[in-house]
């Protein structure tokens, strides 16, 4: 595994969990969902949450973080 998908594999295994957002902010990836599902494949237990949240115009939006289940 190399670049962006290493990164992201372990900023994972770090800190638990990650945004869509975060892997973009911070490794400029942008399917993360992908990746997931790569690493799924690859017989890691990623569990999809979703969160519920407000954007900057006030309106209800869901987002899904990825968790690391151990």
């Amino acid at each position: 595994m190399r670049g962006q998908r290493a990164a992201i594999y372990e900023y994972l295994l770090k800190n638990k969990a990650i945004t869509s957002k975060e892997a973009f902010e911070k490794f400029g990836a942008t399917r993360l969902s992908a990746v997931i599902f790569e690493f799924r494949k690859m017989g890691m237990d990623i569990k999809t949450v979703n969160v519920i949240s407000k954007n900057r115009y006030g309106e209800t939006v869901v987002y899904a973080r990825y968790e690391l289940l151990e």
